[in-house]
């Protein structure tokens, strides 16, 4: 009955913003029809809830009070319409350990975390809103692009950090990865230069990396006063990122020290 009562509650407080987006489009034929950006699925009941696509982040419009309880967040599968991103934020979760994550195109099954987690706010944008592509990139390089000369240390993972002021929720983010390299060498694992991960929209690296993982030394520290200790410091690694459909790279997934392989299964 409270997953139910949640899913209820999640629709109507969805519906007046897909209604307000439905009314402000124009032109042709097509004027007040908008088209889902992504479709979040209930795993028991069968419902859905659709989500238009908006070019600037909608705080609080999905979660709420349920948050906290157990089973409170019931989504557990979703689709990403085509040509379009979904960036979701999320409270009550250590299993991300990041403020945000972002979903190309595709469907995924089991991809949010489970009980206890309040799905909080979330963007979603297609094509046309080539503005937004071009953030999402930006906050990518933003958090995860250094100098290829660089080298990773205690006083590099802090210092950067703080310059470019990452955080999650205005709390010190867990853990962050620098990867060492020139901007389009980054790029260029959307592109050529990497292998797609099959029936995910993940791409891993032909080539090896240098990285520094830096993780949060003291959690009771707020910003701009983190303190960051390095963990595989100068360590090549092959690495994994999310693509958007302009071949840019949107999201950190991970780094590992084997290359791409494929077996009898395709798998990477």
């Amino acid at each position: 009955m409270l997953k139910i009562l949640f899913l209820v509650s999640l629709a109507l407080l969805a519906a007046p913003h897909i209604q307000s987006v439905k009314s402000s489009s124009s032109g042709g034929s097509d004027a007040g029809v908008q088209k889902p950006c992504a479709r979040l699925f209930h795993p028991e009941t069968g419902e859905q809830l659709e989500l238009p696509s908006l070019p600037e982040k909608k705080k609080q419009l999905l979660g709420g009070a349920a948050a906290g309880n157990e089973g409170a967040f019931s989504f557990s599968s979703f689709t990403v319409m085509d040509r379009c991103l979904l960036s979701l934020w999320v409270a009550g979760s250590q299993e991300w350990g990041l403020e945000s994550r972002s979903f190309p195109s595709g469907a995924y099954l089991n991809q949010l975390p489970g009980a206890g987690v309040s799905l909080t706010s979330y963007q979603c944008t297609c094509d046309q809103e080539k503005n937004q592509v071009t953030a999402d990139y930006k906050d990518f390089k933003n958090r995860h692009i250094a100098g290829k000369n660089e080298k990773g240390s205690d006083k590099f993972c802090s210092e950067q950090i703080k310059n470019r002021n990452i955080t999650v929720k205005r709390r010190c983010k867990r853990i962050n990865t620098f990867i060492f390299a020139n901007e389009d060498d980054v790029k260029a694992v959307c592109r050529d230069q990497g292998v797609k991960i099959p029936n995910k929209k993940l791409y891993k690296s032909k080539k090896q990396f240098k990285i520094v993982d830096c993780k949060n030394a003291d959690q009771n520290r707020r910003p701009p006063k983190c303190i960051y200790t390095a963990r595989n410091a100068n360590r090549l690694m092959y690495i994994i990122v999310a693509c958007d459909n302009n071949k840019l790279p949107v999201h950190f997934e991970r780094s590992e020290p084997n290359p791409p392989q494929f077996g009898i299964t395709g798998r990477v």
